[in-house]
């Protein structure tokens, strides 16, 4: 990286049309200098700072930059552990929500539904029974004798045993199953949604990537974030449809919110392996593009 990449972008200030130019900042000359952070006042910095399209806040943090005492730093972790906590509460983890109650497993239910049964056994062993290992064999013995062409049948199941997997860290074994199902539902936005976490909880663990893994990765970071874009295309095609119900549009919603918010720790995992340039930073311009509301 050279010299002119580690250089501040700062607002640059014109000559006068009289100044003489120095020859060694002759090719500098079309876009100014930078001069001394002294020689400009405040009241000066700030419009030239808005000329240049700067967010308030950034310019209000430039002028005024927090300060480093003990009682700052502590104020400044609290904050983070609440943002962290109110992530968690507002925008958890994809769920399809609480057990299923064995109340709904009558007989006609479970004969014409087989998956069904399974699922209200997961749950009683997971919910109730606090056995997460247990509800997750159970999951993987159903799942590991239906055949393929009703994979979309079982789809709450999978949905589960996914959510359970996640729960377990059984990474791996998320991505694989994931990943499988993928290949046949390609817009699934749970399958989405956990085969990104698999991967970006997996290279969380990497401390250090050689040049052969930071490649690999990234390359991954990039099918993935492109995988999870034509599942939001999807969910906002259904949250279109004219007959949509207002509680459906809601589920539909956050579903998208979720996947774009593991897409953009996506964009930001390429950022960090490819040692982007600022303006081409792409977590920045996801964000500049779709506008998240998250």
């Amino acid at each position: 990286m050279n010299s002119d990449q580690d250089t501040p972008r700062l607002p640059a200030k014109r000559l006068p049309a009289d100044a003489q130019i120095r020859s060694e900042t002759d090719v500098k000359a079309s876009i100014g200098f930078l001069p001394k952070t002294g020689t400009i006042e405040a009241d000066e910095r700030i419009p030239i700072a808005r000329e240049e399209d700067y967010d308030p806040m950034a310019i209000e943090l430039a002028l005024n930059p927090p300060a480093s005492t003990s009682a700052d730093k502590l104020r400044l972790l609290l904050l983070t552990l609440v943002a962290a906590l109110l992530v968690l509460v507002f925008l958890g983890p994809m769920s399809i929500g609480g057990p299923i109650m064995s109340k709904a497993a009558t007989p006609a239910n479970v004969r014409d539904k087989p998956w069904l049964g399974v699922l209200i056994r997961i749950d009683r062993l997971f919910f109730q029974e606090g056995k997460l290992t247990e509800a997750i064999e159970v999951a993987e013995s159903a799942l590991g004798k239906i055949p393929e062409k009703d994979r979309e049948i079982w789809q709450k199941v999978y949905y589960r045993y996914w959510e359970l997997l996640s729960n377990a860290g059984r990474i791996h074994v998320l991505k694989t199953s994931t990943r499988s199902y993928l290949t046949a539902f390609p817009e699934d936005p749970f399958a989405n949604y956990y085969s990104a976490r698999a991967f970006l909880t997996a290279a969380d663990r990497i401390r250090a990537f050689t040049p052969q893994t930071k490649k690999a990765y990234r390359q991954e970071a990039e099918t993935i974030a492109q995988s999870i874009d034509r599942a939001c295309h999807a969910l906002d095609a259904q949250r279109q449809h004219a007959h949509a119900k207002k509680d459906r549009k809601t589920a539909l919603t956050d579903l998208y919110q979720k996947l774009r918010l593991e897409q953009a720790k996506s964009y930001v995992l390429i950022w960090k392996l490819g040692s982007y340039e600022e303006d081409e930073h792409p977590a920045w311009i996801f964000v500049k593009v779709k506008n998240l509301s998250i």
